[in-house]
């Protein structure tokens, strides 16, 4: 059911209005945001098709699912953003995401961010779906700050491969995630901003299946057994390794974010973007999966080309002994 929960003036005429949608009977839901900036479009599609998913059970034209839980979304926090095509409203400059838990008489931002917080604090679970940030593109992956084992059971039912753990700034005890900490919480990124990668929102889209059918929310009266169960691997921000450019110029990729790369593989490569001349390759130090690489050519130089995130060995790895 699509509800609208805020109703605000504009100047230009009509009204800035907020909505959010509905399924399932009354309870602890799962809520699931997408949109706080505008320019994350991966979200705004992947809960567009979960929107059609869910209508579809509850109109009864799905007979393979029942709905046993709560849902609720949020397509779409950050609409004048998204009106726009830029990542922050142009009005305001104000990232959407630092506006919480918001004010309800404040201004515009300070008011939705508000509405938001005030429809998901009861939830018991809690998902923002997010892109990377400009000028890069992430594989699918999950975001956690400080899994306890509600959250790793969380990570472990979306049966997204690659848990990511991130250390909290200063700047996120603002954002809604922060203020979701009580909630079972994560966030889910895939993609390039101002994209929509279908084949990445699908493999989100079926992690939030797996999710809904392991904690009850969600009824598959086929019994199917999954035909294999991805194993999650949990990587600390100590295991996050950035490739950096020694030069400026144009860089070219020769690698597909999400791909599994060894120690001296080529990724790409910088050229000299007046003679086309090569002046930098650029190679994987370390083995490792590609998290997150480098998608707009022009570059200066130390800045990031791409993430990798290595695996670290146990001290118990190093033991003569067997296990």
């Amino acid at each position: 059911m699509k509800e609208k929960i805020l109703t605000l003036p504009n100047p230009f005429g009509g009204d800035l209005e907020l909505y959010k949608n509905t399924w399932g009977k009354s309870g602890e839901p799962l809520s699931i945001v997408s949109g706080l900036q505008g320019d994350h479009l991966n979200g705004l599609f992947l809960n567009s098709h979960l929107t059609q998913f869910l209508d579809s059970i509850v109109e009864g034209l799905d007979p393979h699912y029942t709905l046993t839980g709560q849902v609720q979304t949020f397509p779409v926090v950050n609409a004048n953003a998204v009106r726009s095509g830029s990542r922050l409203w142009p009005l305001d400059g104000m990232d959407m995401d630092l506006a919480f838990p918001g004010n309800p008489d404040g201004e515009t931002a300070e008011a939705i961010a508000s509405t938001i917080w005030q429809h998901t604090k009861d939830s018991f679970w809690g998902i923002i779906l997010q892109s990377a940030p400009p000028h890069y593109e992430d594989a699918p992956h999950i975001q956690t700050y400080k899994p306890d084992g509600r959250v790793k059971k969380m990570c472990k039912d979306l049966q997204i491969e690659t848990v990511l753990r991130q250390k909290e700034s200063s700047t996120q005890k603002v954002n809604l995630f922060h203020q979701w900490q009580d909630l079972s919480s994560v966030i889910m990124s895939a993609g390039s901003p101002r994209t929509i990668n279908p084949k990445q929102c699908e493999i989100l889209f079926q992690g939030i299946l797996n999710f809904m059918k392991a904690e009850g929310i969600l009824k598959d009266h086929r019994n199917k057994k999954p035909e294999h169960k991805t194993k999650t691997r949990f990587y600390q921000s100590d295991e996050e390794l950035a490739v950096r450019s020694t030069t400026a110029g144009m860089f070219l990729k020769e690698v597909k974010v999400g791909s599994h790369l060894k120690q001296g593989q080529k990724i790409g490569e910088v050229r000299d973007i007046f003679s086309g001349k090569r002046l930098e390759e650029i190679t994987a130090p370390e083995d490792g999966l590609l998290i997150t690489l480098r998608q707009y050519p022009i570059i200066y130089e130390k800045e990031p080309m791409a993430i990798i995130l290595t695996t670290k060995k146990s001290w118990r790895e190093y033991l003569p002994w067997p296990r």
